[in-house]
């Protein structure tokens, strides 16, 4: 019961970083200097994406986990599915430079592994 509270509480804290992730995206617009505006529009809807990415990926496991409970098959598969994308996230942010990405990138990469590992080692804890 314990471990299922880990990750319903793991799984919230990351939607809220994944939404205060879209809400400084002005401020992380203004960090690059002499930028185009075809970048920066790139730029935003990246950050964005990002931000409604870790939300959703959050959002779906801890909620299944909350109302369902870990037993059924329709939840394994949604640990799965979302421990696998953000493991893939997180790699990716440490394959391209994990100290060039500003902070917030470096965090939510961070959170993302954490949750993405708990998801896939949680459901292999089931199976046995």
């Amino acid at each position: 019961m314990t471990i299922n509270i880990v990750g319903i509480v793991l799984g919230f804290f990351l939607a809220c970083w994944g939404l205060f992730h879209q809400l400084i995206v002005g401020g992380a617009a203004t960090m690059f200097k002499d930028i185009s505006e075809n970048e920066a529009r790139l730029f935003v809807m990246s950050w964005v994406a990002q931000g409604g990415f870790m939300t959703f990926a959050g959002l779906a496991p801890a909620v299944m986990l909350l109302l369902h409970g870990p037993y059924t098959e329709g939840v394994q598969t949604i640990c799965i599915l979302s421990g696998i994308a953000l493991v893939l996230l997180s790699v990716h942010v440490f394959a391209t430079g994990f100290k060039s990405h500003l902070k917030p990138i470096r965090i939510g990469a961070v959170l993302e592994l954490t949750y993405g590992i708990y998801l896939l080692g949680y459901v292999l804890y089931l199976s046995f």
